[in-house]
């Protein structure tokens, strides 16, 4: 049994061939990890080949070991997220958005080793990119019940016994509302003050594809699921 299942989730933004590009920077970001007692599953919410097809060639390349699974029909972040963690067999759980990747080769062993006993779930600092060379805005993650001061689900980790999931019903604020529930269960987080993670930003992300609008019901919502 591995000790982490690294989650990465593919949505069809529209253009695979940047889903691509970003993975090309993602899957290289865990290969090179020296903590190695982990396993990696690719869910796939397209509906086509396509990525398929470009990982079967990546990984007879490179001998990179990974499960692919398919959830196709565009079921969305929540589901597809969902659907990739249920598949996973190790002790924690390690989002990895498609985006995103890991600061160094230490990034792993890091969060694992500071995961000790009678912690449940974990968040760790990061920076941020554009073009995957350049980092600005270093974010050190403290948690706060009115928004999302953890930031993307990348930096989290958490036990897979935890029965807790995205719900669905969000695009915007799933993290937040999993961050709540995970707080009124389990308490505070732990914090790590190092960078692990790398986010990417680029136009096709979910903050981009939601007006001003939509956001603002679904904090609405969101309200009225804790009132």
């Amino acid at each position: 049994m591995p000790k982490v299942s690294i989650i990465v989730p593919i949505w069809d933004v529209g253009d695979m061939e940047l889903a691509i590009t970003l993975l090309e920077r993602n899957l290289p970001s865990i290969s090179i990890q020296t903590f190695k007692d982990y396993e990696v599953i690719i869910s796939d919410d397209s509906d086509h080949d396509e990525l398929y097809d470009w990982l079967t060639a990546y990984t007879a390349s490179t001998g990179f070991q990974l499960d692919y699974v398919k959830n196709s029909g565009n079921k969305g972040m929540a589901n597809n997220t969902n659907f990739g963690i249920e598949q996973a067999k190790g002790d924690l759980i390690k989002i990895l958005f498609q985006d995103d990747y890991f600061y160094d080769q230490e990034s792993l062993g890091h969060m694992v080793k500071h995961f000790t006993p009678n912690t449940y779930w974990m968040a760790t600092a990061c920076t941020h990119t554009v073009d995957g060379s350049q980092t600005f805005n270093d974010h050190r993650p403290y948690y706060s019940t009115s928004q999302n001061t953890i930031g993307s689900p990348s930096v989290t980790m958490f036990l897979r016994e935890i029965p807790d999931r995205f719900d669905p019903e969000f695009r915007w604020v799933l993290d937040l509302d999993l961050y709540k529930r995970f707080f009124i269960k389990y308490g505070l987080p732990k914090i790590l003050n190092r960078i692990s993670i790398v986010i990417g930003l680029h136009p096709a992300q979910a903050t981009h594809l939601l007006n001003q609008e939509e956001k603002n019901e679904e904090h609405l919502k969101l309200n009225e699921k804790y009132a």
